[in-house]
Parts: C-alpha cells; structure tokens; sequence
C-alpha cells in the first residue's frame, strides 16, 4: 500500500421507512413477500426487538454423531454432508427430507455446497401440499443460480464451475430470496445416492424464522414470484445500485444535523465527538492521513458511547469487515474501496447523547477529519443500542484433525445478534476451516443453530482463495485458504432477515478444526443490539 493516502471513512445509516409499535401483538399482521422484501433491506428493523413475535432456527446436514461435547469424538465428528431429517416416499419417488416444520414462518437464507450443479431435484412443498410449489432438477438452479429470483437474492461465492483448489469442488451458493409459508414447509432432494463422496454430496444451511404472534402469512406459490415481480425489481436494483456506488459517494435521507472535528493523534493519544438529543446516527464521515494505512486501520480504534453506555470498542479494520489490512470489500453495511474510503452502514439510535471516539494505538501519526450526521429519532420500549465486540486468541496452538470450541461472543441480556467479521492468520500450509459455529440460544444446551465449516458459515465453500463481495457474505482477503502457504484470510457475514433474536442470552461458539497443526492468530469482531 502506498504512503500517505487519504482514508476516507464514511458510517452512514438509512432512514426508518418502517413504523414500529411496542409489542409482539400489536406488530403482528400481515406478512407477505412484499413486506419481507422490505424488511430485507431495511437496516433501521435490527435495531427494534421482535418481542417474541418470531425466532430463528437452523437446520443443517451437520454429522449427526454429535451430541454432546462430553463425547469429543461424536460432538467434533466432520462428515457433514448428506445427513438428511429422514428418508421418504413421494409419488412413487425416494426423496431426502433437508426440513420439515410447522408454520408460519419464512426460509430467510439457504446456504448449498459439493456440486449444486448435479442432477438431484430439490423440491419445496408448502403448506402441506403434495405437489411442490418450486422445484429444480439441480439445486443451483433455485439456490445460487436462480436468474428469476435475481442474482444478489440467489448467488455464488465466486462466479465460477470448477475451483481449482479441489478437483470437482464448487462455490457456495447462497439464497437470501426470503420464502413465506403459512401452515409449514418440507425441502426434500431426490438422492441417487445415499452416501456419496463429498463432492458429490450435500452439505447445507437453512435458517428460518418461525412467527408466534398474531400473523396472516401469505405462503410462496406459483404465481409469487410474478405478482411481486416490481417490488422484487426494486429490491435488485436497490442492492445492485449499492454495490456499485463508491463508498464516499452513498449518501442516506433524512440528514438533519452535522457536527464536525479535525484530529491529529499520537501514539496513545485519542479523540472524540459528541451528539446530544433522541437521535440516530446515520452519517459518519472519517478521512485519514498517515504513512501506512494498512498500519492504520489496524491500530487505529473506533468507539462509540450512547446514553453513557461504551458499546463499541473495535480497530477500524474489523469494525469495516477488512481485518488488517486496507481492501476493498462492499456490504449492505459496510463499503472500502482500494482509495482507502471506508463506510458503515450500522443504524444507531440513542435517546440523550451518543459520543464517537478515536484512540490511535499505533506509533505513527494520524490525521483525521472527523463528521458525524444525525437526525431526530424515536425511541421506543423496543429500540436497541448498537455493539461491537473485539476478541482475538493469538499464538493459538492447534493438532491436526482434533476439534475444539472457543467462545465467539457470550451475551447475557436480551438483543439481536446481526453479524461478524472474523480472521485467521497462519504460517504454514494447509486448510484451517473444517470447524462449526455452535449458537445457543437462551440458555438452551443443544446449539440451536450447529454449522457444517467455518467457510460455509460465511457462505462460501471447499475453502477457496478467490475474493467476493456480495450483500451479506465478503471474503476480502483468501491467502490463508491456500494450501501450499500460509497468510491472512477475513471473512464476513452481516445478517438481515437471518438475523437470531434473544430474549435472556446468546453463546455463539466456534469450532477449531484444521487439516494441520502448527500456531494460528485469529481475531474477530462481533456485532448487535441490545439494551
């Protein structure tokens, strides 16, 4: 990276084009795919509590050998592919159950590996019926593929068949298209065989959320898709116009207020901005100036303060999804491009006073422009504040083929939990990623939601170098992946309607499972809201 460039950090928020009332029931009402579609680019919605209206779940072909982590043999188990609900007959056919539950409720993300492109017919039955509503002969045709849904709804990791660092191995494909049901839902596959070898297999994620308030649910059928055709169109170029956008272009509505302060930090020196009312930030304009800004974004610290409350504490990198190095990378949160402009799209809303602070933890000198844009917001019994969580494990020694669950984030309070970014940095060549995310939620002492590789958490899969940025999942940095070196790799997932409410706490353990041994630094932030 060259000296003395401009960085130009922007967080900017979108204004609340949604109404919010204080509870479950009064929330309750209709939902449709027009109404989802909505919520699924709304970025104001994860900071209002659903109040048990809905919960999310997940189901996944996680070997099903694990069972509790007194049994390290079975709860580490790795063969996590082609494990099914059950296996049944329909109309004469041998079909594999992915899922099977009780509405309503809406599939908010499907996640898909081994060969998505193989013949093998993925079936969803709605409702009951024995007919299936959507089908395709090969899963990446409604998955990852899916033209008629949109490529931002329904896409690749990486724009490729083959990957060439295994033979047969394919991208990850991923469906944030959201898909309604009323009554209940059945996914099944039509297996010719039971037990492939990997690359031939199934591996998948399927979050949904389940609704428990009073909701009149539209259920997918047929005719879905074509009847909300325009919104759909809408939804598309609104995500596709974002992703294009340069970072330091974007700018949200609803700008009342600008408050501005010009920084030159030392080695430990901080400083800081402040903002007073019922407010929101939704614009924060931050431009920097020093030697190495590579060094820069890796030392230098944001924080933010609301109501009195520290929230935030996290270095610029991780806090932008780009770890520690200065990449470009672009989600419906955040946006870096390779001028070093940085931008976040987190909305934080406060009630008195909210502060924004920058702590230079490097030795070199910083300059910054700092600009924070707010407007008038209304808190109610249901608004959450916005928090950020650095954690690292550095010089962590790992042995080949043997699991273990380090802790991500432990939360004790109620909340929503909308994202992460995480890094990996090894020194020697191999694959790092084989381990699960483990998310319990409320206490619960089996993981409510229990992954099948870390790469399939971030959307991707068979563990591949090649970069990609799309609204939800970014891989801005893959050295680490490749197997015949060592590097850095930063994955990110941000969440929408996949986000997972909590109403007493969140665990969310992460599983180390590696082809090598050797040492490993990891660091990674979290993110939610909470009271």
């Amino acid at each position: 990276m060259k000296n003395s460039l401009k960085l130009t950090v922007i967080l900017i928020n979108v204004s609340l084009s949604l109404s919010f009332s204080l509870n479950a029931q009064e929330r309750s009402g209709e939902v449709t795919l027009n109404t989802l579609l909505e919520e699924l680019v709304n970025r104001e919605m994860l900071s209002q509590h659903p109040d048990g209206l809905w919960t999310l779940h997940q189901a996944s072909s996680y070997e099903r050998l694990s069972l509790t982590p007194e049994d390290p043999e079975g709860w580490y188990a790795n063969h996590d592919w082609n494990h099914f609900e059950r296996l049944e007959e329909n109309s004469g056919r041998s079909e594999s159950v992915l899922l099977d539950v009780k509405g309503p409720g809406v599939i908010t993300r499907f996640w898909m590996a081994g060969d998505p492109n193989r013949k093998s017919t993925l079936r969803f039955y709605i409702d009951g019926d024995t007919i299936p509503v959507w089908e395709a002969d090969h899963p990446g045709a409604l998955i990852g593929e899916n033209k008629e849904v949109g490529r931002l709804l329904s896409s690749r990791s990486v724009e490729q068949d083959q990957l060439p660092i295994n033979k047969g191995a394919r991208p990850g494909h991923n469906l944030y298209f959201p898909i309604p049901f009323d009554k209940g839902i059945k996914i099944t596959s039509e297996e010719p065989a039971k037990r492939p070898g990997a690359s031939n297999a199934i591996f998948y994620n399927i979050n949904y959320r389940l609704y428990h308030g009073k909701v009149s649910m539209e259920s997918f059928d047929k005719s879905t898709i074509n009847k909300y055709k325009d919104v759909l169109d809408e939804i598309n170029s609104k995500l596709l116009k974002f992703q294009e956008q340069e970072p330091a272009a974007v700018r949200m509505p609803g700008e009342e207020k600008v408050d501005n302060a010009k920084l030159t930090l030392q080695k430990d020196d901080s400083g800081e901005l402040s903002i007073v009312g019922d407010r929101s930030i939704i614009r924060t304009l931050l431009s920097i100036n020093a030697d190495d800004m590579d060094k820069a974004v890796k030392d230098l610290w944001i924080q933010f303060f609301f109501d009195d409350k520290s929230t935030v504490d996290v270095p610029v990198g991780l806090f932008f999804g780009i770890g520690d190095q200065l990449v470009p990378t672009s989600d419906w949160y955040r946006k870096v491009d390779t001028d070093g402009n940085m931008a976040s799209f987190w909305v934080m809303p406060f009630q008195k006073k909210a502060k924004v602070r920058l702590i230079n933890k490097g030795d070199q000198t910083v300059s910054i422009d700092l600009s924070v844009a707010s407007r008038k917001t209304k808190w109610t019994n249901n608004s959450m504040y916005f928090y950020g969580n650095y954690s690292q494990k550095l010089e962590y020694q790992i042995t080949a083929k043997k699991g273990e669950d380090y802790n991500f984030i432990t939360i004790s309070s109620k909340g929503i939990y909308v994202g992460d970014t995480y890094q990996i940095q090894k020194y020697r060549g191999g694959w790092w990623g084989e381990g699960d995310e483990k998310i319990y939620v409320d206490g619960k002492e089996f993981p409510d939601h229990f992954g099948t590789g870390t790469e399939d958490y971030y959307g991707y899969a068979w563990g591949h170098p090649e970069t990609f940025a799309h609204p939800y999942i970014g891989q801005p940095i893959g050295q680490a992946n490749l197997l015949n070196e060592g590097g850095i790799t930063v994955n990110s997932r941000v969440r929408g309607l996949d986000a997972i409410p909590f109403n007493k706490s969140l665990k969310f353990d992460m599983e180390q499972w590696a082809w090598f041994s050797g040492e490993i630094d990891l660091k990674w932030a979290c993110f939610w809201y909470g009271p």
